[in-house]
């Protein structure tokens, strides 16, 4: 299983890209339930597949972790119905260097994909590390989910290196 790592350098601010009919906002302690619902139908069918998470597990993999904070996770919703639809978070990644922000868990609902929707989600965290200092961010992903490699390319996103070192 291959490990893509990629990053976005920025020379000047982010830009907050806007989608009609499309809400966003940070976590609430009620999301918990809606953002595992939405990692499931949005990693169904991956391949390599990503295994279920209860509460119990985000409540380890994320709200116990030292870089998780509410305000660095964007939920989007629609302005018609208030189920979450897509979500990503800015995790700070301790470096050897330095400190690095990361993307974490971008997800969108199957039903709602290829709207702009992760490009709005992308914006918000962008500008978020922007406004903290950072003039650079970078995320990894599998290899063979194509189409997601495929969307951090078109927003800008370049191949920092072939395969993570963890």
């Amino acid at each position: 299983m291959s490990i893509l790592h990629f990053r976005k350098q920025f020379t000047v601010p982010p830009v907050a890209i806007e989608v009609p009919g499309i809400r966003v906002r940070t976590f609430e302690a009620r999301d918990i339930e809606p953002w595992l619902a939405l990692r499931t139908r949005a990693a169904r069918g991956l391949s390599p597949s990503v295994r279920p998470w209860s509460a119990d597990d985000f409540r380890s993999e994320m709200l116990k972790k030292p870089w998780w904070q509410s305000d660095y996770t964007w939920l989007a919703t629609s302005s018609v119905d208030p189920s979450v639809i897509g979500v990503v978070t800015l995790a700070n990644r301790e470096g050897t260097e330095a400190t690095v922000p990361v993307v974490h868990w971008l997800l969108v609902d199957p039903d709602w994909r290829r709207r702009g929707i992760a490009r709005m989600l992308m914006s918000h965290l962008e500008m978020a590390a922007w406004d903290v200092g950072y003039r650079e961010v970078q995320l990894e992903t599998h290899a063979d989910w194509h189409s997601a490699v495929a969307f951090y390319q078109s927003i800008g996103y370049a191949a920092l290196r072939d395969r993570s070192p963890r």
